[in-house]
């Protein structure tokens, strides 16, 4: 499984993870080991926390009825937050619990006291945190340590140095306070002073003795009665004229004892009573004695005087009402002259009275402030001499029963958890870098070589029940009906049907490095065909390691490489086999000659010499890589199979092995994967037919 693109399936998953379950449970118990030490080596630490309740009612002394703004409360304690956390304050919880004679806090005890102190004091601020609470206007003190009193007691001092060193400074500074507000009010006492004499001088030089506003009251109290005045006097001269008019008029059109005041007056009452008289009388003397009678003449005589009499008092009666309009209307005109006067001394008065109301309006100003200042200056003095306290202690740090840290549980868990993804990194990790081969379809997609087979395992458990002592390539003869012979089987039928008929097949049997089972492929192929009937023999063409030695059970005394020098013919070095239908042409020794034993005539003559008494010729040779002779042979033979063992092959090699007998114009015609491990099932490709052979049950025996 090389890479993660084979993995296309959950069974592909769950069979990666059971072939690297080594690599997965090393891993993850490797993590796991590191993590409980490092957890159970840890120093615990102690937390302990003390709680101060912030005063957020405060007042500025310059104007302590000032209201208080919406977020007052909010600023006042970020503020006392930021001064609970300052250096200021871990001095003082320095100096006063002695930290600095401490090796653990101010750490040499050999080095100067301001050196150790400055060392303490940052030790302590890099234990302790200052924060605040979201829903109260609370901070809470939290120290750390590694031992529980200590961490208490760590707590405590900070809030109570907290609460002393706000105390000074809030009596610092209302001492400052004061002073400012005493000089200030001084200078404020001599501007009030000089806003009254100010006005003193105003009101003496207008002659505003009574005040301004006491003048111009009177004055306007004598206003409003001359106004009452002058308008009952303007009436009644209106009046007077109207009846004076009106007699005039009468008089001249001759009815004037048609006035009222006319006919109201006694004497013309007096006079019209006598008319009426003597014009009755005048009436009966014209009939009795006619117009020309002397007594006639005489009582005309009498109402022409009585006439002349009433019309004399009509005209005085009129001239007595013009007169009335004329003292009426001259009455008027002195009442609007008085009130002229009035009205100019009025308006006097207002321009006298505006310049007096702002200089007392500035004076009163002045004493208003002046009295406020010295309330501020009075409060100040007093807050000086109190202890103000930004907020009292209201929860004091206990000695805590557990340790914050280290969380061994949580420690564990994450630990566990962090373990496991360990080793599935792991897992993943080695399965990219690794290019070993395993699956039968890597082979075809990315070398473009046909996969025959894959050749399985054979433990030592399962070679000594089938024989006591036996080889790899005993196991066939033991267990014919196995799934390792069936395997080979599929080999030979492939092979059957690219043969030429009539003519023996050269089989070409190579590996890309040393170790990948190729002699025993080699010696296994050639016995399962034996098995099946065909004609065969087997070379041992490995002439540096005669790794086909174990097949013979006497050391044979002449062999292939004395057959190639012509020391002796070709059956002469052939040897029988145990299966019937094999025969093995061995070498005596293994050679380490510079000589090139297969470059001439003499292999192609023999393998043409052995095609005509053979069904297969199979050639066991070195490898690829490692030795050349394998490409003069793998050139010589019909076919070439690569030997490649399960999971030990890399595809670097196996590609250059292609490469070079492809250049050589050898035909590669296919690989057989070998020792194919028993768990390899799950990381097989389900089209191999090696993993139905390794999952069916009842076709073989095993």
């Amino acid at each position: 499984m090389n890479g993660f693109t084979k993995l296309k399936t959950p069974m592909d998953i769950v069979g990666l993870f059971l072939w690297r379950k080594r690599v997965f449970l090393a891993v993850t118990i490797l993590v796991m080991a590191c993590v409980t030490a490092f957890t159970f080596t840890r120093t615990p630490l102690y937390s302990s926390t003390s709680q101060v309740m912030i005063d957020v009612a405060e007042k500025s002394p310059i104007s302590p009825a000032a209201p208080s703004a919406p977020n007052q409360a909010d600023g006042v304690v970020g503020t006392q937050l930021k001064a609970a956390g300052s250096r200021p304050v871990a001095a003082a919880v320095v100096d006063a619990l002695g930290l600095s004679g401490r090796a653990d806090w101010g750490g040499n005890l050999a080095d100067p006291a301001d050196v150790r102190r400055e060392r303490a004091i940052d030790a302590l601020m890099s234990r302790t945190t200052v924060s605040r609470d979201e829903a109260a206007p609370v901070l809470m003190f939290e120290a750390l340590s590694k031992d529980q009193a200590e961490a208490a007691e760590i707590a405590n001092a900070m809030a109570g140095q907290f609460i002393d060193l706000g105390v000074r400074s809030r009596q610092t500074l209302a001492g400052r306070e004061a002073g400012v507000l005493n000089r200030q009010l001084a200078r404020l006492g001599n501007s009030v002073r000089d806003a009254d004499a100010a006005l003193a001088g105003y009101r003496a030089s207008h002659g505003l003795a009574g005040g301004a506003s006491a003048m111009g009251t009177a004055v306007d109290q004598q206003t409003a009665a001359l106004a009452a005045d002058m308008a009952t006097a303007q009436s009644e001269a209106a009046q007077a004229q109207a009846l004076a008019s009106a007699a005039r008029t009468r008089a001249a059109s001759g009815h004037s004892d048609s006035v009222a005041e006319v006919m109201a007056s006694p004497v013309m009452a007096n006079l019209r009573e006598q008319r009426e008289t003597l014009a009755t009388k005048a009436a009966e003397i014209h009939i009795r004695y006619g117009p020309e009678h002397p007594e006639t003449a005489r009582i005309d005589g009498q109402l022409a005087n009585i006439d002349a009499a009433i019309a004399r008092e009509a005209a005085r009666i009129t001239r007595g009402l013009e007169g009335s309009a004329d003292a009426a209307s001259s009455r008027a005109a002195s009442i609007a002259g008085e009130l002229n006067a009035l009205k100019a001394q009025q308006s006097e008065n207002a321009r006298t009275s505006v310049g007096a109301d702002s200089l007392a309006r500035i004076a009163d100003a002045r004493r208003t402030m002046y009295v406020q200042l010295a309330q501020s200056a009075s409060v100040t003095t007093q807050e000086r001499e109190l202890d103000l306290a930004p907020g009292h202690l209201i929860v004091a740090a206990t000695p805590a029963t557990q340790p914050i840290y280290p969380k061994k549980s949580m420690i564990l868990s994450i630990g566990a958890i962090t373990a496991l993804a360990s080793g599935v990194l792991a897992v993943l990790l080695v399965e990219a870098l690794d290019s070993r081969i395993r699956r039968p379809d890597e082979i075809d997609e990315r070398l473009g070589v046909r996969h025959l087979s894959s050749i399985g395992y054979l433990t030592n458990r399962m070679l000594r029940k089938a024989q006591h002592g036996a080889e790899p390539w005993d196991y066939v003869l033991a267990r014919p009906m196995s799934a390792f012979a069936e395997s080979l089987r599929s080999v030979r039928a492939r092979l059957l049907l690219a043969r030429s008929p009539g003519i023996g097949q050269v089989i070409c049997i190579t590996s890309s490095v040393s170790n990948e089972s190729k002699s025993v492929l080699s010696a296994s192929l050639a016995r399962a065909m034996a098995l099946s009937g065909d004609r065969v023999i087997l070379i041992d063409c490995d002439l540096r390691r005669n790794g086909l030695a174990g097949l013979l059970a006497v050391q044979p005394i002449v062999g292939l490489i004395e057959v190639l020098n012509g020391d002796v013919h070709a059956d002469d070095a052939i040897v029988s086999d145990v299966a019937h239908g094999l025969d093995i042409m061995p070498l005596t020794e293994a050679q380490f000659s510079p000589k090139d034993m297969f470059s001439g005539g003499a292999m192609a003559d023999l393998l043409t010499y052995l095609r005509r008494h053979y069904d297969f010729i199979v050639m066991d040779t070195p490898p690829t890589l490692i030795v050349d002779d394998a490409v003069t042979l793998a050139t010589l033979a019909d076919k070439v199979l690569l030997a490649v063992r399960w999971g030990t092959t890399r595809m670097e090699a196996l590609r250059l092995t292609i490469a070079r007998l492809r250049d050589s114009g050898a035909d590669v015609f296919g690989i057989v994967l070998t020792g194919v491990s028993e768990g390899a099932n799950l990381a097989l490709a389900h089209n191999d037919p090696h993993y139905y052979l390794t999952t069916s049950h009842g076709y073989h025996r095993n």
